[in-house]
């Protein structure tokens, strides 16, 4: 039933012709943020690991500005990471509230069809009330 709905809804947005982006751009991005995140956490700790072989204070205080710059660096990764990642998911979910915003539409439309059609024909219509009950302005303007 779930993959039925699934097919449905990529034929529904194939229809509409709506652009959806580049997905793999966003895949990519997703890559580098997660190689820039472990990248410099791994960099950060060799950083750490030789300073703790240094004994003057100069080099140890290069090392600390190094380790900072790597910590930069992971967190470049991350926002690079959580931006892929809700672009892709705002992407879907704009995506989603299209198809619904649509599917609203063609039902609101689907609902008015019939007192249009009854209205350009002579037979009266099922939702329109029979003329002899509408209140005429004689009997208003009388009462």
């Amino acid at each position: 039933m779930e993959q039925g709905r699934v097919d449905q809804f990529r034929a529904d947005v194939s229809r509409l012709k709506i652009r959806t982006g580049d997905a793999r751009r966003d895949g990519v991005l997703q890559v580098v943020g997660i190689v820039l995140m472990a990248g410099g956490i791994i960099a950060d700790l060799l950083v750490y690991e030789s300073s703790r072989n240094l004994s003057d204070p100069r080099d140890i205080q290069s090392q600390i500005v190094l380790a900072i710059g790597l910590l930069g660096v992971t967190g470049v990764g991350g926002a690079v990471f959580l931006y892929a990642s809700l672009a892709r998911f705002l992407r879907f979910w704009l995506l989603r509230q299209v198809y619904e915003s649509q599917s609203q539409v063609d039902q609101v439309v689907a609902a008015f069809q019939p007192r249009v059609h009854a209205a350009a024909s002579t037979e009266p219509s099922p939702h329109l009330p029979p003329p002899e009950l509408e209140p005429s302005s004689n009997a208003a303007a009388a009462g």
